[in-house]
């Protein structure tokens, strides 16, 4: 496939790999969560897999925690797609908005797939559906009858247009929960990445990459939001999570 694509439809993707995964320990201790298994099959080969049958050609695998780990499992597999790993130093005491940073100053090009490497996703049509939508900078988002303080929260404007998108928003006022799978454009790419940039010491430690984001809006730079159905995707932190996850897998090979 060329390299020659619409800006709206990267050829590249980041993978957020680096965290300890603390709260799924002790099955983390000697491995990062993203190499857990859900229907025998490792989150990480699956998801990689996934972004491969959907056109992405090349990952940038964020690492931090366990990387010579996951750099000699990443390599024993056969893949359809160029990997590459950008090591992050300061994975343990920093947000992953450092680590988007690392992953984009590996880049080839000028958009890029963002996703969490701690999600399972039910089918690649969602994603394919992302790619080929024709607005550069769009977030994924599935809608809840609740949400809480920890989920990642968006609120909306007019056209899908991101009005709002931070833990801390309002849950009332809220219209859904981001995924962690999104797509930034060129239209974007050099204001996110100068601002990842200048972080200062605090910001580093406290910021995600979705409040990066919700800084950009603002400043002209539009995000919008595409809904997933339920059932799609799920995430994984706990071992409850887990567990449900690998439920929810079950669900799915027999439906």
């Amino acid at each position: 496939m060329s390299k020659n694509r619409p800006s709206h439809s990267p050829r590249e993707a980041i993978l957020l790999v680096a965290g300890t995964g603390s709260r799924l320990r002790p099955l983390t201790e000697d491995r990062p969560k993203c190499l857990l298994e859900v229907g025998g099959e490792a989150l990480l080969k699956r998801l990689l897999d996934q972004l491969a049958a959907v056109g992405i050609e090349r990952a940038i695998l964020v690492t931090g925690y366990l990387h010579e780990r996951m750099v000699a499992q990443v390599e024993s597999w056969e893949l359809a797609l160029d990997v590459a790993f950008a090591p992050n130093p300061t994975f343990a005491s920093e947000n992953n908005a450092i680590s988007t940073l690392v992953g984009m100053r590996a880049l080839e090009g000028d958009s890029f797939l963002l996703c969490d490497g701690d999600i399972l996703l039910r089918q690649t049509a969602w994603v394919a559906e992302l790619l080929a939508d024709e607005r550069e900078n769009v977030l994924t988002m599935i809608r809840f009858d609740a949400l809480g303080q920890e989920e990642m929260k968006i609120r909306l404007g007019d056209g899908e247009a991101v009005e709002g998108l931070s833990k801390g928003l309002d849950p009332a006022g809220a219209h859904g929960e981001s995924l962690g799978v999104q797509k930034v454009g060129p239209s974007a790419f050099e204001a996110l990445q100068d601002r990842l940039e200048a972080l200062n010491a605090e910001e580093r430690v406290r910021l995600y990459y979705e409040d990066v984001f919700a800084e950009l809006i603002p400043q002209g730079h539009a995000f919008y939001a595409r809904e997933v159905a339920p059932g799609s995707w799920t995430e994984i932190d706990t071992i409850d999570d887990l567990e449900a996850a690998r439920a929810l897998y079950q669900s799915w090979s027999v439906a």
